[in-house]
């Protein structure tokens, strides 16, 4: 007896033997954001926030005015189609393929029993599909869901709210806000009230910290506060982000060098008191690398002070540069009358500690000291055999070179300028700085002065131009006060008590400074003040020391006043009716 299985177990049989992909829709969020609905806008609030902070460019910080609304949004779940392969479960399919056929086999053969009613018939074949359809319905995903990127917001699961800033365009108006700044817990800047140009307020930190230059560095701390609309709020500002240091000269001149050492050979320019330089770096040692004119460069230490500026909003700082001057062409040293005729008995001694180790260069010194050899030379008529330069320092070799200068034969005058660094002591007594250390009267009282006595001059004229140190019993150094104006008397005393026919002029009093004739903008008579009417006053013929301590008592202490603003009064001892045309 044949048995035919019904058609539907055929095709579930062959099914199962390839695989299949579906698609299904999975919960990637269940607080998802809903935007395509209009949010509820809750509140409005009007606020100053920062625009744009201050650079070297531009040293204006701005502050915009925005509206935050506080919006209310819809949640929902949100889920994403993904695409999964799936293979048949091999055993499982075994074992539903051999139920649906025993079934279907019972169902409608004699094989199994002898004889089903219609219901078991029924019931056996309805088992049949069933186990047939489980048999392909059973499947095994393989590998990963694949994420189609297509999502779906389903039901309202809740409700979030969100700030959103946005900023006032065209918003001109007058803003009742606070603005103030401080700087090391000090109100430096305050303002109540301010008009909004196209919803921007702004202000210039270069310009306030230019108020408060002298205390602000590169780490300096500026704090902005706003306050507007109940809301206030900070705003820490570096001084380095918005300002440049420069070196702003201090002394009348400053030399550019192009290297770190003092040397002749390396001079590139002179500038004045005022110039500020670009500062690239402090150091090495005791020097400055600046910019000028787009080289790198460098000037010492003690040519100026460390200011921070800015180039936006002052523009390029000035720099005053002065010509080089050739000797010759200034107006003292040029057109020397001849007032007196060669004395092979006269002797010209330049003594100076001006270039010794550890001493601050003076601006010209060294020009100085050719000034008034320029004066022995053609004015006095002295040949270059009666002229000595001696420079003094610690070797002790400076010695020998004033103990072989030759004794005068017959009467000649012993014609001195003394210059560089002193300290003077409340005992009375003036010692020479990198020379000596202080001990008794020291070595301008002794063994100079012995030397010059030895030199035997009928007239001895000493012009001093020093700069001065005092020293107090302890030992300590301290800037010097009027009072040590004794330890000059008691100096030019004991020349006088050697050699009475003596005239001593010092430069300046103890506690002033002896100023060179430069100021502030391009007038450079590159000397001393002292040194210049010196030889001012042999140029108008005045031979007499009483008319030519007038006339440095006239010029110096006007001239110090005009172009630093500090005093600066010369101090004359001995005999003023000696005339240098003798």
């Amino acid at each position: 007896m044949s048995i035919r299985l019904p058609a539907i177990i055929l095709i579930l049989t062959v099914l199962p033997l390839f695989s299949c992909t579906s698609s299904r829709w999975v919960v990637t969020d269940e607080n998802a954001v809903d935007t395509t609905q209009e949010p509820v806008v809750l509140s409005e609030k009007k606020v100053l926030l920062p625009h744009r902070y201050a650079d070297t460019d531009n040293p204006t910080m701005s502050f915009s005015v925005y509206t935050i609304f506080e919006k209310e949004f819809e949640q929902r779940i949100m889920a994403e189609r993904t695409i999964q392969q799936y293979r048949p479960r091999w055993g499982f399919m075994a074992l539903s393929l051999a139920g649906a056929a025993f079934a279907a086999a019972a169902a409608n053969s004699t094989f199994i029993l002898p004889a089903v009613s219609g219901n078991q018939k029924l019931a056996l074949n309805i088992t049949a599909g069933i186990l047939a359809i489980f048999s392909v319905t059973n499947l095994k995903p393989v590998g990963e869901p694949i994420y189609t990127g297509e999502t779906e917001l389903m039901r309202r699961s809740g409700t979030e709210v969100r700030l959103d800033t946005v900023r006032a365009v065209n918003y001109d108006s007058d803003l009742e806000a606070s603005l103030y700044v401080t700087f090391q817990e000090d109100t430096v800047y305050s303002r109540n009230q301010f008009l909004a140009q196209n919803g921007t307020v702004e202000i210039n930190l270069a310009a306030i910290a230019d108020g408060i230059n002298e205390n602000v560095s590169g780490e300096s701390i500026l704090t902005v506060v706003i306050g507007y609309n109940g809301k206030a709020d900070s705003y820490p500002v570096q001084a380095d982000t918005f300002l440049r240091p420069y070196i702003h000269i201090t002394t009348p001149v400053a030399i550019v060098r192009n290297a770190p050492v003092v040397n002749e050979l390396n001079v590139i320019t002179e500038i004045g008191a005022g110039s500020s330089l670009q500062l690239i770096e402090e150091g090495p040692g005791e020097w400055y690398r600046v910019r000028f004119g787009g080289s790198e460069v460098f000037i010492t230490g003690n040519s100026g002070e460390v200011k921070w500026i800015s180039e936006a909003s002052s523009g390029l700082p000035d720099i005053f540069e002065f010509e080089e001057i050739p000797f010759g062409q200034v107006d003292v040293e040029t057109s020397v009358p001849i007032l007196k005729r060669n004395n092979p008995n006269d002797r010209a001694i330049i003594l100076t500690n001006g270039f010794a180790d550890g001493a601050d260069l003076r601006q010209y010194l060294d020009r100085d000291h050719q000034l008034f050899e320029f004066y022995m030379r053609y004015a006095l008529q002295l040949s270059n055999d009666q002229i000595y330069l001696i420079e003094m320092d610690s070797d002790g070799t400076w010695q020998d070179r004033l103990m072989s200068v030759s004794a005068m034969d017959s009467p000649g005058s012993l014609f001195v300028y003394f210059s560089g660094y002193a300290t003077l002591t409340e005992e009375g007594n003036m010692y020479i700085d990198y020379a000596e250390e202080p001990d008794g009267e020291g070595l301008i009282s002794g063994f100079i002065f012995n030397e010059f006595e030895r030199l035997n001059p009928s007239a001895v004229y000493l012009f001093g131009d020093f700069h001065y140190s005092v020293s107090h019993r302890n030992g300590t150094i301290t800037p010097i006060r009027t009072a040590y104006t004794f330890a000059l008397q008691e100096t030019a005393n004991r020349l006088l008590r050697r050699i009475p026919n003596s005239v001593i002029i010092f430069s300046s009093r103890p506690g002033q400074i002896s100023s060179i004739y430069t100021g502030a903008g391009m007038e450079n008579r590159r000397h001393h003040i002292f040194n210049y009417y010196w030889a001012d006053a042999l140029r108008r013929r005045n031979t007499r020391m009483s008319a030519i301590i007038r006339h440095l008592e006239n010029n110096v202490d006007y001239t110090s006043r005009r172009l630093h603003d500090r005093p600066q009064e010369i101090l004359a001892f001995g005999n003023f009716t000696l005339n240098i045309a003798d």
